[in-house]
């Protein structure tokens, strides 16, 4: 029994040691301890903002306090609350929630780019668990430092209500907005510490990240905080914002729901005692959340900004992939969701993409949904912002050989795993594809273009033009995707919005 308990506490003494022996950096908010990974290292669930709890809910995150001692970051924060979502795995969850990690492929190395990656999910699911899980991917094993934060998704992040702008004075709503915001301050004055070059930050996701992008260019309260941008499958022309009006009509809409119909500081204390549960369950159906036209974070549309010329000018990357109707399952939109909330009617459609050959109804209506929100914003949102700085756009249209034969095309954010890296290469053709893919971005991330020593020069988009980079087995340079629907879809914009995509 001696040696047993002898035994358990050397064990105990060894796991303690191990535990100690971690890689410490002094923030200026406090001492990080965090896991060795080779050469390099992983900082987890590292605080950037005050947690929006109790009368803190649904208020534009505030700066974390100081902390004393050494605080652990070997292990992810709390995922912020949210539905379970299909097959993934569910993670703790609270509304103490704000934290990032970091992770640097070189503990001794002085200002690498940083790689500041926003999750997707519909703003709805996800954490910035995603992809940092990979630990040392290839993508950051190429001298890059990736900072994942976690924001605020679903209600407790998009929730405009006549008693919180009376609150806060003005438009609000934004929530997810601010903690993004947060995140970016915390790393634009901390990175160095762990080897990063501030002034090479490079804001990049997919979906709702790559949506997420699109808010930070437009807004004037992210200007400075990053030096080049990446939307990935980001929409940004249809449904990429809404009015403050509209907003707040739909926050009433949930408060009723929650049982609470004071639309005033009574009302407003009565949905800040809501449980988690109580919230989540208040809005049923699929997720329908949306950057808010505040006047402050978002002062207008962001397809307005851009065709303006007032986002922020920097170098940026818009891509989208073939088969995004891939996500919409998830999202319900289906041809009558389509016409009713979209005004949508496929049959006006039919002609536009039949001019090769009749199609399937199930086949227009994915072109369609594939168009309306993706390739359109893809190519349209590099189009405007190349009247102020670089732009580029892609269109990812790879899908691995033995997937060709059951699937239309490269699915919702297919490119991202390649681009990280943690994407399976067991194929000669997806390797050198891969590899190719995750150089032009690495190139993009050290100096602002993605353009190297490859095989194909990916051009520069020129105001009006919509010459994309398409990926496949072997990438190459098109004059435009579906030229004809493109052009019906920017009409139709134009119309809405009384802007033009050509200069």
């Amino acid at each position: 029994m001696r040696r047993a308990r002898r035994a358990i506490g050397l064990l105990a003494a060894a796991v303690l040691l191990a535990a100690n022996a971690g890689p410490v950096v002094t923030t200026d908010t406090g001492r990080v301890r965090g896991v060795a990974l080779e050469q390099g290292a992983a900082w987890r669930g590292i605080p950037y903002a005050l947690p929006p709890v109790g009368a803190l809910r649904w208020r534009e995150a505030l700066p974390v306090r100081p902390w004393k001692g050494i605080r652990d970051a070997t292990r992810f924060g709390f995922d912020c609350p949210q539905k379970p979502e299909g097959n993934r795995p569910a993670h703790a969850q609270s509304e103490d929630c704000l934290t990032l990690s970091i992770i640097t492929p070189d503990r001794a190395a002085k200002r690498l780019p940083v790689l500041f990656s926003i999750h997707g999910g519909a703003y709805a699911f996800g954490s910035g668990r995603y992809m940092v899980e990979a630990g040392l991917s290839p993508l950051v094993r190429g001298g890059v430092i990736l900072v994942s934060p976690n924001y605020r998704v679903g209600r407790f992040g998009f929730f405009a209500h006549p008693a919180l702008v009376a609150e806060a004075g003005r438009g609000t709503g934004n929530f997810w907005l601010s903690d993004q915001l947060r995140a970016l301050e915390w790393t634009r004055r901390n990175i160095a510490r762990f080897g990063g070059d501030p002034d090479n930050i490079t804001i990049l996701g997919c979906s709702a990240g790559g949506s997420s992008v699109n808010a930070l260019l437009a807004s004037p309260a992210a200007r400075g905080l990053f030096a080049r941008a990446s939307a990935h499958s980001g929409g940004g022309f249809f449904n990429a914002t809404r009015p403050l009006d509209r907003a707040e009509a739909e926050g009433v809409a949930f408060a009723a729901r929650a049982g609470v119909t004071d639309t005033g500081a009574a009302g407003l204390a009565a949905l800040r005692r809501l449980s988690i549960a109580q919230v989540l369950a208040a809005d049923p159906g699929p997720p329908a959340f949306g950057a808010i036209v505040d006047g402050r974070l978002v002062p207008d549309a962001i397809s307005a900004i851009f065709a303006r010329g007032e986002q922020a000018p920097v170098p940026f990357i818009a891509g989208s992939t073939s088969n995004e109707a891939s996500v919409f399952g998830l999202m319900g939109f289906d041809a009558p969701t389509l016409k009713r909330l979209f005004g949508i009617d496929l049959d006006s459609w039919r002609p536009i993409y039949e001019a090769d050959g009749p199609l399937s109804e199930a086949e227009l209506i994915r072109r369609v949904q594939t168009d309306f929100i993706f390739t359109s914003a893809a190519l349209g949102m590099a189009g405007l912002a190349a009247r102020r700085a670089p732009a580029w756009s892609y269109h990812f249209d790879f899908v691995p050989p033995a997937e060709r034969a059951s699937v239309p095309g490269a699915p919702h954010c297919a490119d991202m795993p390649y681009l990280f890296g943690v994407a399976p290469e067991d194929d000669p053709r997806t390797a050198a594809m891969a590899r190719e893919w995750r150089g032009m971005w690495l190139n993009f991330l050290r100096s602002g273009d993605p353009n190297g020593a490859g095989p194909v020069i990916w051009p520069r988009t020129a105001p009006g033009s919509h010459e994309t980079l398409l990926v496949r087995d072997r990438m190459s340079v098109t004059q435009g995707i579906r030229p004809a629907a493109m052009a019906a879809w920017y009409d139709r914009w134009r119309r809405e919005t009384g802007l033009a995509v050509q200069p």
